[in-house]
């Protein structure tokens, strides 16, 4: 092999070697460009993912928020038609304190108190009892308590209680303060005690009274 036959082979070779270089380049480029682009993608869709996890993050906080005003909204409106409820049942509570005082000042309380009296003692069935009277009304009791006492041992008689000689009703001194009519009975020595005063009626007579009350006034 002469001189220009190696170089021409030598020129050969190194033009292979650049043209293998070449395409390795061209190839690594090309896996380089591929793995950049993959990896783009994945950044990109974990980005969306990102933004998607916070919008319906932020969305459900303002459904809650939405909810929870919402709810606090109808619970407000609620208290105030229960609010305004209560004042009208007070209102109407007042209105009957206030006949029940024009009701003392008249001349059928006197009527009423012996009733009071009567009812009290039936409802204790005691032999030994002591009612108490409201401030300035002792002189009306007194007045009344011979009637009441009757009705009550008559009431006795027929139901053949056997205590009706022992019957001994008195008045006590102690007046009741703060209230406008009625009276309290104690018996046992004062260990059984009923009131039974024109306020605690009224109160007692709301409260049975209360369902029918609220129909009438708000359906």
């Amino acid at each position: 092999m002469n001189e220009d036959q190696v170089q021409k082979q030598i020129e050969q070779m190194v033009k292979f070697i650049r043209q293998e270089a070449v395409e390795k380049a061209r190839e690594i480029h090309v896996k380089a460009e591929e793995e950049f682009n993959i990896e783009k993608l994945r950044m990109v869709e974990a980005e969306k993912a990102r933004i998607r996890a916070e919008y319906e993050r932020k969305e459900k906080d303002i459904e809650v928020t939405k909810r929870i005003s919402q709810s606090n909204h109808v619970r407000a409106a609620r208290l105030n038609i229960l609010s305004e409820r209560q004042v009208q049942l007070n209102n109407l509570k007042e209105d009957a304190q206030k006949r029940l005082t024009r009701l003392v000042q008249s001349d059928k309380y006197a009527s009423l108190l012996e009733s009071l009296i009567v009812e009290g003692l039936i409802r204790l069935e005691g032999t030994k009892v002591s009612i108490r009277a409201v401030s300035g009304q002792a002189t009306t009791a007194k007045n009344v308590l011979p009637s009441a006492v009757a009705k009550y041992k008559t009431w006795a008689e027929k139901k053949g209680a056997a205590f009706v000689k022992e019957i001994d009703i008195t008045i006590n001194d102690v007046a009741i303060k703060g209230s406008c009519g009625g009276v309290i009975l104690a018996t046992a020595g004062d260990k059984i005690v009923l009131d039974n005063t024109l306020e605690t009626r009224l109160t007692l007579a709301m409260e049975v009274r209360l369902p029918e009350t609220r129909r009438v006034l708000f359906g």
